[in-house]
């Protein structure tokens, strides 16, 4: 019988959440944080030998990405899941083992704020677990990280601002000294908000099927898509033979184009729930510039591991 309780309470402490006050957190901004400005933040641990074990423990006012090593660690997406802003902000954990590699492992986090959260509590992150020594470690956010931004915005109205000619695909590596970095600062809000560190079974949202228009034409107001269903997702244009500095608007989100060959604009941070989108742009865009055009539909689930 006290075998039978045992279980039943290791499972209950499995799948329930916990909250609490803030307390141990270690929350850094950039050094000019506002509601709108998407950050990328990142690091570089260095050690003897690669580590036994690593695990990642994020919490943050925003929505977030997260990457080791350049790889993104999770196929989620809209981290972490909340309906409200009322709610508790969420604090997600990651085992992160099989990403790490020996000498040095770089951790690297794309933050956007939350429409209704003003703070420049934007980010707290420990980096624990054991070496290859079987000693332990514990690493947090603190004002060696690095930041910038990133030339992406999320804006009022469910909307999306993309600067394409600021995007730079190293910035998560560990070799980004060409790229202009600040230092991290500790945040200074004293707002004190309830926290849920969730188990490893919480709802969020990922990325189910991928869409393909059904019709399309062209009239004074742009290029019509119609995807043939409702969807709550994305839109993911590939362009090609785009100007620099050419802007085109896809629904919610404004992308201002590199001029890089299969160039793709997508939205990270936002979405909608659309059956038909206009595409359209300045005096330099064309519609013989799409390539291809995707519905990205995002449904939510019960994540059920540590694992991703």
């Amino acid at each position: 019988m006290k075998t039978i309780i045992f279980f039943f309470l290791f499972f209950l402490y499995t799948i329930l959440p916990t909250t609490a006050q803030e307390f141990g957190y270690h929350w850094i901004c950039s050094p000019n944080p506002d509601d709108t400005t998407q950050i990328q933040f990142r690091r570089v641990y260095f050690s003897y030998s690669k580590p036994k074990q690593a695990t990642l423990t994020i919490i943050s006012t925003g929505h977030f990405q997260v990457y080791v090593n350049e790889r993104n660690i999770t196929g989620d997406v809209l981290m972490p899941s909340m309906d409200s802003v009322k709610e508790a902000l969420k604090g997600l954990t990651f085992d992160i083992t099989r990403f790490l590699q020996p000498e040095k492992n770089t951790i690297a986090v794309w933050y956007s704020p939350k429409k209704g959260i003003c703070s420049d509590k934007q980010l707290s992150l420990s980096y624990f677990g054991k070496t290859a020594y079987d000693t332990s470690f514990c690493y947090n956010t603190d004002g060696t990280w690095d930041c910038r931004s990133v030339g992406a915005y999320t804006l009022p109205g469910n909307r999306e601002y993309v600067n394409g000619e600021k995007e730079c695909p190293d910035w998560k590596s560990d070799d980004t000294g060409y790229l202009k970095w600040e230092k991290a600062w500790y945040s200074s809000d004293t707002t004190t908000y309830d926290c849920h560190l969730e188990s490893s079974f919480y709802p969020s949202q990922k990325i189910t099927h991928i869409l393909y228009p059904v019709s399309a034409y062209s009239d004074s107001m742009g290029y019509h898509i119609d995807f043939g269903k409702r969807f709550r997702g994305w839109i993911r244009l590939t362009i090609r033979d785009a100007r620099p500095g050419e802007e085109i608007h896809i629904g919610g989100l404004t992308y201002i184009c590199n001029g890089q060959m299969d160039e793709q604009a997508c939205r990270r941070f936002t979405f909608d729930t659309q059956k038909e989108v206009i595409i359209s742009g300045d005096r330099n865009f064309k519609a013989s510039q799409i390539q291809s055009i995707e519905g990205l539909e995002i449904q939510s689930y019960f994540h059920q591991s540590y694992l991703y």
